[in-house]
């Protein structure tokens, strides 16, 4: 029995409370990055209003959201409606080394956000919520929508610029004559690969309407040493190549589509090749993950895609006709996962 006064929310209440409003920060985030918010501030405090006279935005609108991004850190709220922008802030600027405005852009666009409408769905049926909503697979989706495909590629881009670093700098890629960068999409991670090694040759391999929109100067430095192939990595690989990476590729398929993926990699390998995975790997730890969340947007938005064990790597790779090498941890979430041929 209680006295009749009020209690105090438990940490339970309030833990379960700031989670349910996630999807109010994913678009208060999602809204700030499309207007382009934080390539109008710098250090110096700026009135909301001026902020929202230089995006087109209603002042009082963007202050509540701006408000509560400050309470989270992505914003600092000064004094008189102020804000100044935080090192958190700074990822949503449009040019920044790891910039994560086109992905905060791309979490509210129309595609994804249908599809976690039909998440409840999702769980009984196990049906993937974009092929609910559209009844076509997601790459089919953003293909028929050039602008929202725009913005999903420049996230991806932004994803190989800072995982090509951590990449290159934690694997050894010593004695790869020809790689081949299969869904390489616009060619980030191969450029960033190529440029620490002089003597490497690439093909950048991907989808036509991709490759067909690879930014100019992408390969300036070494257009002598790079090719770039258009085509569907169920149909064919690149040839000659001693080497094949794939980042944040294996993840968006299930098991049968990465098979036939990978046997067409292992036909083309040497005894001495290797195929280089580069995706997160679901740990034992009970814990969050970058990896358990990611999991999650696979779950969503890809038909049988979905971050993978350790065990059902060693098992994918085998059914293939590859056999699970070693595992190299970076300084991000991602890891190279090596296979040879078995």
């Amino acid at each position: 029995m209680t006295d009749g006064q009020p209690q105090a929310p438990t940490q339970e209440h309030l833990l379960l409370s700031q989670l349910l409003f996630g999807k109010q920060l994913t678009y208060c985030l999602s809204g700030v990055a499309r207007l382009g918010v934080a390539d109008h501030m710098d250090g110096a405090p700026k009135p909301v209003e001026e902020i929202a006279a230089a995006v087109g935005a209603h002042a009082p609108s963007l202050y509540r959201v701006m408000r509560v991004l400050a309470s989270f850190g992505v914003f600092r709220e000064e004094k008189g409606r102020k804000f100044v922008l935080t090192p958190a802030g700074e990822l949503l600027k449009n040019d920044v080394p790891g910039t994560l405005r086109y992905f905060a852009m791309m979490f509210g666009d129309e595609w994804t956000t249908r599809a976690y409408e039909r998440f409840t769905d999702i769980l009984r049926t196990g049906k993937d919520g974009v092929t609910q909503a559209y009844g076509q697979h997601v790459f089919d989706v953003l293909a028929d929508r050039p602008e929202q495909c725009a913005t999903f590629q420049a996230a991806m881009t932004s994803s190989s610029a800072l995982a090509g670093r951590v990449i290159t700098e934690a694997y050894d890629f010593s004695g790869v004559k020809r790689l081949g960068d299969v869904g390489g999409g616009h060619g980030g991670l191969l450029a960033a690969i190529l440029g620490r090694h002089p003597a490497m040759q690439g093909v950048l391999f991907d989808r036509p309407e991709v490759v067909a929109n690879v930014p100019p100067g992408q390969f300036a430095f070494c257009e002598d040493r790079i090719a770039i192939e258009p085509g569907s990595f169920f149909e064919r690989v690149p040839e000659g190549c001693d080497a094949y990476i794939m980042k944040h590729i294996i993840h968006d398929w299930g098991d049968e589509e990465c098979r036939t993926i990978l046997a067409l990699m292992r036909d083309q390998l040497s005894p001495n090749g290797r195929v280089l995975v580069c995706d997160m790997v679901v740990s034992d730890d009970p814990g969050p993950t970058p990896a358990k969340l990611l999991d999650i947007e696979m779950l969503v938005v890809t038909v049988g895609g979905k971050e993978r064990t350790e065990e059902e790597f060693r098992d994918l790779f085998a059914s293939a006709g590859l056999r699970l090498n070693r595992i190299v941890p970076t300084a991000r979430p991602i890891c190279v996962i090596e296979a040879v041929p078995a």
